[in-house]
């Protein structure tokens, strides 16, 4: 019988050294995929909310250059679409009050409401329109 000589070489990896090694990639890969999913919803909520704030601010210049008397005391609804990013059509809701403050000032509010995933959300503004006439 012949004795064989084993030799002990252990500058290679082991399978379960290998294993550990790809579950410790797998898990901050899936923590490194869920940074990027949570910014890039961050990122389109800032891009709706800023549209929302170009929206409010276009209805506020509008009334602000109608003439005092044309600038009706009530509440108007409109609703605006606007295209951002992938989203065409996105649908903003535009309140606007005009109420008299006295004979020569006017306050209008404008609230831009739009909803994304099943949150609503918000933009106010207001201002006071004075009679130059």
């Amino acid at each position: 019988m012949m004795l064989q000589t084993v030799l002990k070489n252990e500058k290679g990896l082991t399978l379960v050294e290998v294993l550990i090694a790809l579950v410790l990639m797998l898990l901050v890969s899936l923590a490194l995929m869920q940074t990027a999913l949570l910014s890039i919803e961050s990122n389109m909520t800032n891009a709706l909310r800023d549209e929302a704030v170009n929206v409010a601010e276009e209805q506020m210049n509008e009334a602000k250059n109608t003439s005092f008397a044309s600038l009706l005391v009530g509440a108007s609804s409109e609703t605006v679409l606007k295209d951002i990013r992938n989203k065409s059509d996105f649908p903003y809701s535009v309140d606007t009050r005009v109420s008299d403050i006295n004979t020569d000032n006017k306050k209008v509010e404008i609230d831009v409401t739009w909803n994304w995933k099943n949150t609503p959300y918000t933009h106010s503004i207001s201002t006071i329109v004075r009679n130059n006439d």
